[in-house]
């Protein structure tokens, strides 16, 4: 924009105006550029300064010509300017200045020192807003750096976790392998201690079976001597039975004594003895009472292959009594009533008895019944009195209520007669020879008759005595001469009544044709004869 010469005058004053007011209007660089270019064309010329009014200067100036607009829109609007430019108006509307050349170099002065402090303000603002940008710059890119480093650090960071998590899936996937095999293994193991245990306990059923069928055939092991020869011959034939099995069972089961003892005794009774002895042995280590009492019989009698050898049959028979062999209580009481190894001892000798006794042993009951009764060879210092029938009633008692008919009839002589410690007794007497006769024994039959008969123990009844005896001769294993007892060891004669009534019954069945007078003589025994089939 060019300035009409009219307007030069009052530029100096509107300059310094213009900049003391610019800081305070927020002008630009350019703008004041603009300005500073207006005020130095007003100045090139040599005129005086003169008043003029400002206002129509400033509208001239705020408010162009039309060839000024034109400009404008070519060249973009500077807000320094437009500060400039309001601040010359301000200037120029107040009271007109006038100023000399004086105060106007001065105020030039003044103005280009204001414009070089401005200048260095600039400048120090330039360098600080450089050292500014410098510093944001620096921050910027320590930012990126540590953006970076925490961008790397984070990508270490995921890297490593993803290793950690590889490492760990793979560690789990390995503990799960581990674990699976192992659960194999485990149950492979479980399977095959289930096997083992199955066939185990299929052998040991066998073990067991085979076990069963040799004791059930041959017995429990006993060193027992059987009570007759029927007994001793059904105990080998068991054994020949057994064998087989007693064979199998002891291969299968060699800590069972019982199958050794059954084949050691098979070997003795075969003649086998060297094989019994060995066998013996094996079941005497297995606890077998017998085995012990069978050995001390070998060392006692020095049975071949095996020399005699007292002390060391006692020491096998006593090991045999602590495990309750019955035969050994026996042997070895009967070594203390002779002192044979051992010294006699009367009270060792009925406790051993009296154990194989209550054990239900048939040969110590026998051994101490006569020991009881008789007192016969009993050492010197026994401290029980013998002989005493009354500790012999207690065994004979339960013998016959075992079915032991000669018990009966044994206790029926101790109430009639009388023993050491028992009185007679008529009525017991009378009661055990009834026990024998129910149970069928011939002599007992006609014993209760004669009891009848004579009132002896019962009230008389000569009709039923009569057919008591009767009964006795139809068995056949009664003498009619001898079938009667005796009173005070001697035999009465006939009562009158029963004697009438067997006469009478053996008319009846033809046996007898004489006279019925109570005469029991040769015609009347000929009939009694004739009715036991003699």
């Amino acid at each position: 924009m060019t300035l009409p010469p009219a307007t030069r005058p009052f530029l100096l004053v509107s300059a310094l105006a213009l900049a003391t007011a610019a800081p305070a209007l927020g002008q630009t660089e350019e703008g004041l550029a603009r300005a500073a270019t207006a005020v130095e064309e007003a100045m090139t010329g040599e005129m005086p300064y003169y008043p003029v009014d400002g206002e129509a200067m400033a509208e001239e100036i705020v408010a162009p010509e039309a060839e000024d607009a034109a400009e404008a829109e070519v060249a973009p609007d500077l807000p320094g300017a437009e500060a400039a430019a309001a601040a010359v108006v301000e200037a120029m509307t107040g009271d007109p200045v006038v100023m000399t050349l004086g105060e106007a170099a001065s105020a030039e002065t003044a103005a280009s020192e204001e414009a070089e402090a401005q200048a260095a303000a600039e400048e120090a603002a330039r360098i600080a807003a450089e050292e500014e940008a410098a510093r944001v710059a620096a921050e910027e890119e320590a930012a990126r750096i540590a953006a970076e480093e925490e961008a790397a650090r984070i990508a270490a960071e995921e890297e490593a976790a993803r290793i950690a998590a590889e490492e760990e899936a793979a560690r789990i996937a390995a503990e799960e392998e581990a674990a699976r095999i192992a659960a194999e293994e485990e149950a492979a193991r479980i399977a095959a201690e289930e096997e083992a245990a199955r066939i185990a306990a299929e052998e040991a059923a066998a073990a067991q079976a085979l076990l069963d069928a040799c004791m059930d055939t041959a017995g429990e092991p006993s060193a027992e001597i059987a009570e007759t020869e029927a007994a001793q011959r059904e105990i080998f034939q068991g054994l020949a039975a057994a064998q087989r099995d007693c064979i199998a069972a002891a291969e299968a089961l060699p800590e069972e004594g019982g199958p050794l003892f059954h084949l050691a005794t098979i070997a003795q009774v075969t003649g086998e003895h060297r094989q019994a002895v060995r066998l013996y042995e094996r079941s005497a280590e297995a606890g077998v009472g017998a085995a012990y009492s069978r050995l001390g019989d070998y060392y006692l009698l020095g049975i071949r292959p095996i020399d005699e050898d007292v002390d060391r049959a006692v020491e096998y028979y006593r090991q045999a009594v602590d495990l309750g062999d019955t035969e050994a209580m026996v042997t070895l009481a009967q070594m203390h009533r002779l002192g044979r190894g051992v010294p006699r001892d009367g009270d060792e000798m009925l406790r051993l008895l009296e154990m194989a006794t209550e054990a239900g042993y048939h040969r110590a009951r026998t051994a101490l019944l006569d020991i009881y009764l008789t007192g016969d060879d009993v050492p010197a210092g026994t401290t029980v009195q013998l002989p005493d029938a009354s500790r012999a009633v207690p065994i004979l008692t339960e013998l016959a209520r075992e079915g032991d008919v000669s018990a009966a009839l044994r206790l029926a002589q101790l109430y009639d007669r009388g023993a050491p410690g028992i009185e007679p007794d008529p009525q017991r007497r009378y009661g055990w020879v009834g026990f024998a006769a129910e149970n069928g024994a011939p002599e007992a039959i006609a014993a209760r008759a004669f009891l009848l008969e004579q009132g002896i123990g019962t009230e008389r009844d000569p009709i039923l005595a009569a057919a008591e005896y009767v009964r006795a001769l139809e068995t056949g294993e009664v003498d009619p001469v001898t079938m009667r007892g005796t009173v005070n060891g001697r035999t009465p004669p006939w009562d009158r009544e029963t004697a009438l009534e067997f006469q009478r019954i053996l008319q009846e069945r033809d046996l007898y044709d004489g006279a019925l007078d109570a005469m029991v003589g040769p015609g009347t025994l000929a009939g009694a004869r004739a009715l036991a089939g003699q």
